[in-house]
C-alpha cells in the first residue's frame, strides 16, 4: 500500500447544505480540512485538501453534527507516493452525524499495450 501524501475534495452542495467545519476521518481520527475555498452552503462549492503523509487504511468523509447535507457530487484527488496522481469522482449522497462516505479508492491499475 503506498503512502498517502495529499488529498483534496471538491463537493458540490445541493439544496440542504451545512455551516460546520467540513471534516475526514482518515485511520479513524476526525480531522477538519486546510487550504479551504468555497463554502458547503446549499447550492455552494466546497473544497478542502489535507496532506496526510502517511498510510491510509481508511478514508470517509464525515457529515455534520446536526442536521444533513446533500451533496451533489464529489470529487476526491489524491497523490499517493510513487503513484501518478488520480481523481475519483462519487455522485449523490446525504450525510448526518450518523454517517459517512468512504472516499479511498486503491489507484488504478497500470495498463500496457502487449
Amino acid at each position: 500500500m503506498p503512502k498517502l501524501t495529499r488529498f483534496k475534495v471538491t463537493i458540490d452542495t445541493g439544496d440542504v447544505g451545512t455551516d460546520e467545519p467540513v471534516c475526514f476521518n482518515i485511520n479513524s481520527h476526525k480531522v477538519p480540512f486546510e487550504d479551504l475555498k468555497g463554502s458547503a452552503q446549499a447550492g455552494q462549492t466546497f473544497e478542502g485538501g489535507f496532506e496526510v503523509n502517511s498510510f491510509a487504511h481508511s478514508l470517509t468523509l464525515v457529515g455534520p453534527e446536526t442536521g444533513q447535507w446533500n451533496i451533489k457530487k464529489l470529487k476526491v484527488d489524491l497523490d499517493l507516493e510513487g503513484v501518478e496522481p488520480y481523481s475519483v469522482t462519487f455522485g449523490e449522497v446525504t450525510l448526518d452525524e450518523t454517517n459517512e462516505v468512504n472516499i479511498w479508492r486503491d489507484p488504478p491499475v497500470p495498463t500496457f499495450d502487449v
